[in-house]
Formats: structure tokens, sequence, C-alpha cells
């Protein structure tokens, strides 16, 4: 019971998605995130479209997500949900902490942890090297499990520490990532920030969700086929006048195009909710209007002469565009897409067609 001479309780717009409760008596600050219907929760391994990605839905309403509180550690700024795949997100210095609940991964532990070195550019580790790097954390009362990587990104040194827990169908994942001294200062703070998250009610009450998905989930994708040495590997050649830059926190692969375009390259374990919830996603990207499952699903063609099953959407709102293909491979689905300015996209289309559908 809160003392009212000297405490007080704030609270934010419903809007927000998130009510916060801010003791002014220096106890601990609790949190709560109340979540929208599912309408957006991405069912891949990775959990976020690249779409991570993701991000990142379907049209029809899935289970709400549970309530979920915690109490936040000294010094740490709540960023609140992104309204999107984070329904957390925490600033300490540089160092920022995001929780993400995806489709769940139970199971396919080792894989995640070698997601994360691919996605840094390290090559994999064997199945005994993987379950090694695994080390087992207290999460809301239950066994989780959290990983701790460091590598160069950008040309600056970063440590990303990953803990997940596997719950009712879900993997919530909790990251930690930044400066590897900053991390390391964080790190017994964040492991007492995963002991006292607590899971309510999946009953939440229904509110909007965004207009606009976000371009990328916080978790990372699942690894393209590694080529020798353990290197991402995208099949096909890079075009001519394309140029390779840095992918971001999502993709295994971006390339610079001629007038404007670019083109990034996301590979995940699943078709991450199926196709009419993939051209949704990119409308919603575009800044399009809703339609139906079925109309949407109806906008991708088939690509003649590419992997069977693979697809490609065109999609413009006046002087932007968007080409999305869905190519599946050997059990993973890789998801291209191309951006930018109409005239530069539908340039660049036929060859962004040739290099989606390239073999290995």
């Amino acid at each position: 019971m809160l003392n009212r001479s000297n405490c007080h309780v704030r609270l934010l717009p419903l809007a927000a998605l998130v009510l916060v409760a801010v003791p002014a008596c220096r106890k601990a600050e609790i949190r709560t995130y109340v979540a929208p219907r599912d309408k957006e929760v991405v069912r891949a391994a990775a959990g976020a479209a690249e779409g991570g990605e993701p991000s990142e839905g379907p049209a029809a309403e899935r289970e709400a997500l549970p309530a979920v509180t915690w109490a936040l550690p000294s010094g740490w700024t709540d960023l609140g949900s992104d309204g999107g795949m984070n329904v957390g997100q925490f600033k300490v210095g540089e160092v920022m902490v995001n929780i993400t609940p995806l489709a769940s991964m139970e199971g396919q532990e080792n894989m995640l942890v070698n997601m994360w070195r691919n996605v840094l550019g390290q090559p994999a580790f064997s199945e005994a090297e993987a379950t090694a790097a695994l080390q087992e954390t207290e999460i809301a009362g239950g066994k989780g499990r959290f990983f701790d990587l460091s590598a160069e990104r950008g040309g600056s040194p970063v440590r990303i520490v990953t803990a997940f827990l596997h719950r009712e169908g879900r993997s919530w994942f909790f990251k930690l990532q930044g400066p590897p001294d900053e991390v390391g200062a964080q790190l017994e703070a964040f492991k007492g920030f995963l002991k006292t998250v607590k899971f309510g009610a999946a009953d939440a009450p229904k509110v909007e969700t965004p207009a606009v998905a976000p371009e990328q989930p916080a978790v990372a994708p699942a690894p393209a086929p590694a080529g020798e040495g353990g290197e991402i590997a995208v099949p096909g050649k890079v075009p001519e006048g394309w140029s390779v830059v840095a992918a971001g926190a999502m993709q295994v692969a971006k390339y610079s195009v001629a007038g404007g375009a670019e083109v990034a390259v996301s590979v995940f374990p699943s078709d991450t909710g199926g196709l009419a919830a993939n051209v949704l996603r990119w409308r919603r990207q575009m800044g399009l209007p809703e339609v139906a499952a079925e109309e949407a699903a109806g906008a991708a063609k088939p690509i003649e002469g590419g992997p069977e099953g693979s697809v490609v959407v065109d999609l413009e709102n006046g002087e932007k565009a968007l080409s999305g293909a869905i190519v599946p491979r050997a059990g993973r689905w890789f998801f291209y897409k191309l951006t930018g300015p109409t005239a530069a996209v539908k340039a660049a289309r036929e060859t962004f067609v040739n290099f989606a559908k390239a073999t290995p």
C-alpha cells in the first residue's frame, strides 16, 4: 500500500499501451504492458518480419497476449511499447533492452545461438558448442536461458545478451545490447530485472493496432545457408550496379540500387504467418488501406522459373513502391524486398526477381 503522504501514481494514456505506476518514494517502479489483440505476432522462429525484422499481420484475430509487469532497475528509462513487436523497451546510457514475444522456438535453442552468430558474421557453433553457450537464468519464476555474444558491427564493438523463456506456446525474448563495457556493467541488473517479470491473464481489452507495421523487430532472423567458413550466403550473384551495404539487425543481406532504391534479404524457418499476412504487412508499410485477406493473397503472382511456391507482389503508393518476393528453399523461406521511388523500383524489378529466384 502506498503512503499518500510521500508517493504518487502517474498513469499514461491507454493509447500508449503502457500503464505506468511511478511511486515517488524510491520503491521499485512497476510497469504493466496491456497487450493488443495479437494481430501482428509473427509465427516465424525468428519472430519478426524483415519483416525482425520484423517485424510486422493476419486479418483474423488471434489470442491476446498476457499482461506483463516488471520492476524497473535504477537508472533505466522506460521507453514503452513500440506498438509492434516489442512490448517493452528500455534504455540506460548507450544500452538498449527489449522484450519481444514470438512464436514458440522450444527445442530450437541451439539454432537461436547460431542465428545471432550468423547475423553478427560469425561462423556457426557445433551442436556441442551451442549447447555450452546456453546458460540458465531465472525469468518470471521459471527456468529461462541466455547466451552472450560479442562482435564488431559498423566498425564498433557490440555485446548482445539474449535471454528467453518458453511459456504457453510462445517464446519471450529479453535482449540487452550495447557497448561491451556498458553491457557488462548492466548485466547483474538485467538478471535481476528478469526475476521481477510477471505474466497476468491473457484477457486484455482490445485496442487498435498501429496502422503501419514496424520495419525492424528486435530479434534477428534465422540464418541463411552458410558458405565455407560459416559466412552468410545468399543464393545468386550480386547484380551489376547493386552495391552491398550494411545489413540491418533483421536482415542477412542488403543492397543499394540505382535511383535511391534498396533491396533487403531476410530468412525465416517458416512463412511467418502465411502469404496474406505478409502482403498485408507490406501494404501497411506502404501506407495502403486494409483489404481482405483473399484480396491480399491474390495480389501475389508465381515467379516463373523459381523454386516451387515462389511468389512476388508489387505495390505502389504514389511516388514510392515495393516489390516483395517470398522464395521457399530447403525448409526455409527467403524474403526479398525492393523498396524506393516508384521509377527506381520499376527499373530494377526484373533484375530483382531474377536475383530472388536464383538457385544456390
